[in-house]
């Protein structure tokens, strides 16, 4: 414990920072719990303090067992971590009492609901939809521990042991976090390390090789024993850095690599895939290789059994070594990704893992290190907090999408109970993506993060009952409350758009008009007082906008009282609370609301509004298959509809692109119901963004002429 208390004294600072002195009066597990949970859910994020809060079942009872409830976002199928404390003053490890503890833990997963004795902040916590427990959602049996084993040996066999003690359901596992495993997460992220510096590993033969290539790649035959060693050494500085992503535990995967490791050593070699490193430079020895700078890119899962697995008998497996040929640090980087990227697309890896390494993310990456902003891109990647030291400066790309779903395109309820479908949906992906925001928007919408989670930790403070649905609204709403900030934004800047609203019909329409990329500048004017006025604007935007949306909904339904499910769906934002916002804003913004939003909006440049107006016609994004006229019967229209799909059919195949990138289908159906006839016609349907019109339009044009005139 001793080694991690400055890490412990650094946490309380940051929690003094948010407003939580409850750190002050917590014992040394529920410390303990904080700064695991702190490092390895929340990849040290300080704006995410209050999640940690909820997440820990403080004045924890040991009879109950489970100290914390956590989703790891970093898994295949957000598998929930139960954690439990266990502090040990003796030198060796109570390894029956752990068991039991496991079991208990079991066992009040699947029967708490029913069980008397359960208290009730434990009940109230696995009882949040997030943290549902269900027969084929993994979960994972943390038992978190101040216990150091003296030795890699000591340490593996107690994990051998445990994973004799099978549990009770097929989708749980057991899992025991040492002290030092905490402090080497903490130093990946406090200090990472992009590589290791250099390694000696041994091989069957100076001369059983075979290079390729000019740099002189090559493939060998590695010693298990001395991967083993490699990995115990330097298995969180460094040695997986660039792969796509870290180790992902697969039961069946890491069952099978095991049996072979310790039943068929001698087949090991037929049996695995080997492994594939990326260096600098190696040096071949007598029947060792002399390896520098380099990382293990595919084969991580291999590797971490190897290392953590018993073996009498050493074995030998494939070792691709790929020279990096590049001298350029920007060539040198890319080929590192795309060897990694290529080399992976076997495995069963997310979506936001096969985007890793694709232009757009990688020259994102950089666009936002350049603005002081820390993006992570890949699963496992690790900020260096010293380099990164606010709230703000911490993101990852899904994240970012999150925050542009909400303001900039108007879908607060994807924005929260959709995140896996911003990497994962080609469409959405390109929606947010495939185009460039400038480092002054995306900074001041991870500011909005940082800053709301603080009021809300202030709101709960503060809560004297009077406003019975104000917690649950704030700490379920920071994406409707996002969404607020960018209607109020779009209408700050584009004065046209009350106009425009008021004379839409259809909701889509109306919202169509304000869920376009339509700023791209600063939206917050940062002064001393910044934190009291963007405070300031989210009491507003909850006032004004949000709470009478939900009152309003709660005139329909007044026994309605799920804030989770409310916040979780485009419609009720669209249907309770931008519509509120469309009544107070039918002739613009107040003179009384100017006064309270000029002292936090920016004023934009007239080189910025410029800039806004531009955006609107190089990027459209269609919402809604109305229009205001059609100009064709239903059966013409139907007819273009149909040649218009038969086009779009030809082009994509021919150019190898996705069929919305030539035309979206709401697209589609504005184009056949309207059917424009010149190219000037066409444009004032803004169905068609800047690339689409001038690749497509004539084209377009053709089709409709040809069906009208026939």
């Amino acid at each position: 414990m001793s080694n991690l208390t400055k890490y412990i004294n650094n946490l309380k600072t940051e929690f003094d920072k948010a407003s939580f002195d409850i750190l002050k009066n917590c014992s040394d597990e529920e410390t303990l719990l904080c700064l695991f949970a702190y490092y390895h859910y929340f990849n040290a994020d300080n704006s995410c303090i209050l999640d940690i809060v909820q997440g820990n079942i403080f004045k924890w009872d040991a009879m109950d067992r489970i100290a914390g409830v956590y989703v790891d976002q970093e898994s295949d199928f957000n598998d929930l971590d139960v954690l439990a404390i266990k502090f040990t003053e003796n030198a060796d490890f109570d390894f029956p009492a752990i068991l039991k503890v496991f079991k208990d833990i079991e066992s009040i997963l699947f029967n708490f609901k029913d069980d008397i004795h359960i208290r009730k902040e434990v009940k109230d916590i696995l009882s949040i939809e997030e943290n549902r427990i269900t027969s084929n959602r993994p979960i994972k049996i943390r038992i978190i521990t101040n216990f150091d084993p003296k030795t890699i040996s000591k340490k593996n066999s107690i994990l051998k042991a445990l994973s004799l003690m099978k549990p009770t359901h097929d989708n749980v596992s057991y899992d025991i976090v040492f002290g030092y495993d905490i402090e080497h997460e903490i130093l990946e992220i406090e200090e990472p390390k992009e590589y290791v510096d250099d390694a000696i590993i041994d091989i069957d033969s100076s001369v059983n090789h075979i290079t390729f290539g000019e740099e002189q790649s090559l493939i060998v035959n590695v010693s298990a024993k001395s991967l083993k060693q490699i990995y115990e050494l330097y298995y969180y500085r460094g040695l997986f850095a660039q792969n796509l992503r870290y180790y992902v535990k697969n039961a069946k995967v890491d069952t099978n690599i095991v049996e072979s490791i310790r039943t068929f050593p001698d087949n090991f070699w037929y049996y695995n895939n080997g492994i594939i490193l990326i260096c600098d430079d190696y040096l071949i020895q007598d029947n060792s290789i002399l390896i520098t700078n380099f990382s293990i890119i595919n084969g991580g899962q291999t590797t971490k059994l190897i290392g953590e697995t018993d073996f009498d008998k050493d074995f030998y497996l494939q070792c691709k070594i790929i020279k990096n040929k590049y001298s350029d640090e920007k060539d040198r980087l890319e080929f590192i990704a795309n060897v990694a990227e290529a080399s992976n697309t076997q495995k069963p890896i997310k979506d936001k893992d096969l985007i890793a390494n694709r232009p757009e993310q990688r020259l994102l990456k950089k666009q936002l290190a350049n603005a002081g902003i820390y993006c992570q891109i890949k699963r496992g990647e690790k900020i260096n907090k010293k380099l990164y030291p606010a709230a703000w400066q911490n993101t990852t790309n899904e994240e970012l999408g999150q925050f542009l779903l909400a303001f900039v395109y108007q879908k607060p309820g994807t924005a929260r109970g959709g995140k896996a479908t911003i990497c994962g949906n080609k469409e959405r992906y390109s929606l947010l993506f495939g185009k460039k925001y400038s480092s002054d928007l995306l900074g001041d919408l991870l500011k909005i993060k940082a800053y709301y989670k603080l009021w809300a930790t202030q709101v709960k403070k503060n809560d004297d009952g009077t406003d019975p649905y104000k917690v649950g609204l704030v700490n379920n709403g920071m994406f409707y409350v996002t969404s607020i900030i960018g209607v109020i934004c779009k209408i700050f800047y584009h004065t046209n758009y009350p106009s425009l609203i008021n004379c839409a019909v259809m909701t889509e329409q109306k919202m169509e008009i304000v869920s376009q990329h339509d700023i791209d500048h600063h939206i917050f004017v940062e002064d001393s007082d910044f934190k009291d006025n963007i405070f300031a604007l989210f009491e507003y935007c909850y006032t004004k906008f949000y709470r009478p949306g939900y009152e309003f909904l709660k005139t329909f339904k007044e026994k309605y009282n799920n804030y989770s499910n409310f916040t979780k769906t485009n419609s009720n934002y669209n249907t309770y609370v931008f519509r509120q916002i469309a009544f107070e804003y039918k002739n613009g913004i107040s003179e009384s609301d100017l006064i309270i939003l000029d002292r936090i909006v920016y004023s934009a440049s007239s080189e910025d509004l410029d800039r806004d107006n531009k955006l609107l016609n190089t990027y459209v994004n269609v919402v809604s298959n109305d229009i205001d006229q059609t100009n064709v019967s239903d059966e013409v229209a139907a007819v273009i509809k149909e040649e218009l799909i038969a086009f779009r059919t030809r082009t994509y195949k021919l150019n190898h692109i996705k069929a919305y990138e030539v035309f979206r289908n709401a697209s589609c159906d504005r184009i056949a119901h309207a059917a424009p006839q010149t190219l000037e016609d066409l444009k004032s349907l803004r169905c068609l963004d800047e690339a689409q019109f001038t690749l497509y339009g004539q084209s377009i044009i053709d089709i409709v002429l040809k069906i009208i005139n026939s």
